[in-house]
């Protein structure tokens, strides 16, 4: 026979069940569902003004490879972002070579985030900021708050038009060079087009002649 306080337990425990079963709350926080976790990615807004470009050469300013002097390999705007050479190196599984249905691990170069590189003073060789100048001829360029000299653009030859166009084949879609300078449109012929409306117009009066309408 169950004493008082063993009933009373008892009954504790069914009315704590039923109420997991019916609230899925409750039954979370009594153990039966455990609680999915996610990481938490913060919102990253994207910069509006950028100082550094692909190319440029860039410096370490924080992490384990602090000082170490990359250059800027592609640049991702949206997630304030840079892949600069030779730092944050993480292993990766990849296919191998020889086209076998097995994986191999080797290193690949993750982007960091922009404000863990500075660009490269070039009187001192070391991490600075910069800010927007304007030169005489009213040329837009960038300036270390340092030594206040000018940290031009690395040079984009390569997409330039003659570049980019230099080695391309020429296809049977191309104009030829001799066709493209020639004159092909000499106007319009008014005469013709008065001459065709009014014969439009006079074949239209004809039509209506043979319309009846009820009155």
């Amino acid at each position: 026979m169950l004493m008082r306080s063993q009933r009373g337990l008892l009954m504790g425990l069914n009315s704590a069940m039923h109420q997991s079963a019916s609230n899925p709350v409750a039954s979370m926080l009594a153990g039966q569902m455990p609680m999915r976790s996610f990481a938490w990615t913060p919102i990253q807004k994207p910069f509006k003004h950028w100082h550094i470009v692909r190319g440029d050469f860039v410096i370490m300013n924080s992490g384990k490879q602090r000082n170490h002097v990359g250059k800027v390999l592609k640049v991702l705007r949206k997630k304030n972002q840079v892949l600069v050479e030779g730092v944050n190196y993480k292993y990766i599984q990849v296919d191998d070579e020889e086209m076998v249905r097995r994986k191999k691990t080797a290193q690949k170069e993750f982007p960091v985030h922009i404000s863990n590189v500075n660009l490269v003073d070039p009187q001192s060789n070391q991490p600075t900021r910069v800010r927007i100048g304007f030169t005489e001829e009213g040329e837009k360029v960038r300036v270390a708050k340092k030594s206040g000299l000018i940290i031009p653009k690395p040079e984009r030859v390569e997409l330039k038009f003659i570049n980019r166009i230099k080695d391309r084949a020429v296809t049977p879609l191309d104009t030829p060079v001799d066709e493209v300078l020639k004159k092909t449109y000499t106007g319009e012929d008014f005469v013709s087009i008065y001459n065709e409306f009014s014969e439009f117009i006079y074949k239209k009066e004809e039509k209506e002649k043979f319309l009846v309408f009820d009155k």
